[in-house]
């Protein structure tokens, strides 16, 4: 391949050939070290998703926030030393596990956090379902879905900056090496830019709904029990697939705005819920949630576990619910949670479809249909 230095380099940057990739295969690899740093950077970085118009009552304090309640739902199920299980996706965690993805014990005080409130918005947004019974209100079911919202953010922007990061490890590489990790990279960054965009003008809409802008315009199922919910997850997913193995959406068409669909699993005063929340004009995840609700009743909970797992990863487990896993069960979960982490791996269609491994553990006593 010949390019004259003063060209624009060919991987897109908008630098000069010179100033770009011109001896790149003679430059100092990246180190395993450089890569954890920045890893652990990215992860601690700080900001606040409170709507703009509330940006003047922020406090200087960025916190910890929890997306999964500590004090009710972490709690409810933790051992006695205070830790669940749960997933320590760092790069150094990931290097040491041979990029495999384990559930691990997490302290109450670390697992879900993310540093992305203000002390002051922490608390007045949420206090609503931090504070008191849980009831399935209209604000209490806005909370839930906006903090999933913002973590998901959080998350895919941390992703981006990774990404950054990424194109600097062809260094050393002959230009092939190159080649291939330049195009990964920049398949990687539209899949991520086309979410954000969409997570962003979700994120719109439910600013202006909590700033009383604009009349609510949100459909829930709530799932309730009497005991608590051995299983915690606080995420946002496009479902591909429903509950039968049907296609809800093609994601791999950036053309497609793509519908999305929140969902919380906690505890709260000894009882256990899940809560989607969607957009009222969001036909395809009706449609996935319809493909739920057809299921026996008896059969929701194994659902839910292959859901969970499956395509979140902010999900915690109860240390107790899960040493009761035979193998097998074992075996399945670990499985759901290592779908999607290849992505050269193609998407298995049937993920959520009744493979005959069922779970226990939660007894569902009512199902509410709010805005539907």
């Amino acid at each position: 391949m010949k390019i004259g230095r003063n060209e624009k380099c060919w991987c897109g940057s908008g630098k000069k050939f010179k100033r770009c990739h011109n001896g790149r295969e003679n430059e100092t690899p990246v180190s395993k070290g450089e890569a954890i740093n920045h890893s652990q950077k990215n992860a601690l970085r700080k900001c606040c998703y409170v709507p703009t118009d509330l940006k003047h009552e922020c406090s200087k304090k960025i916190i910890n926030a929890h997306t999964v309640s500590k004090s009710s739902s972490l709690k409810e199920i933790a051992d006695e030393s205070n830790h669940v299980l749960g997933l320590k996706i760092n790069l150094a965690n990931i290097i040491k596990n041979e990029g495999k993805l384990v559930p691990e014990k997490i302290g109450i005080n670390q697992a879900s956090t993310f540093k992305g409130f203000c002390s002051t918005h922490d608390k007045s947004l949420f206090s609503c379902i931090e504070d008191r019974e849980f009831v399935g209100d209209d604000e209490q079911c806005l909370a839930l879905m906006y903090r999933s919202v913002a973590k998901e953010l959080y998350a895919k922007e941390g992703g981006l900056n990774n990404s950054e990061f990424a194109k600097s490890t062809d260094k050393g590489k002959h230009l092939l090496g190159q080649l291939s990790i330049q195009n990964f990279v920049a398949d990687q960054q539209k899949a991520l830019n086309a979410s954000l965009a969409e997570l962003s003008e979700l994120k719109s809409e439910l600013d202006d709904q909590l700033l009383g802008k604009s009349v609510g315009n949100l459909s829930h199922l709530i799932i309730d029990s009497t005991s608590p919910m051995p299983v915690a997850v606080s995420s946002i997913v496009a479902p591909i697939n429903d509950f039968n193995g049907n296609l809800i959406q093609d994601l791999g068409d950036l053309s497609i705005v793509a519908e999305h669909l929140v969902f919380n699993s906690f505890s709260s005063d000894g009882k256990g819920y899940v809560v989607f929340s969607w957009s009222k004009n969001s036909t395809k995840v009706l449609s996935f949630i319809n493909s739920l609700l057809a299921l026996e009743p008896n059969k929701i909970f194994s659902a839910l576990i292959r859901f969970f797992f499956g395509v979140a990863e902010n999900t915690f487990t109860s240390p107790v619910w899960w040493s009761g896993l035979s193998d097998e069960q074992k075996d399945k979960t670990k499985n759901l949670i290592m779908s999607g982490v290849n992505p050269f791996k193609p998407t298995d269609n049937n993920l959520l479809v009744d493979d005959g491994i069922n779970f226990s553990g939660w007894e569902i006593s009512n199902l509410r249909k709010i805005h539907f």
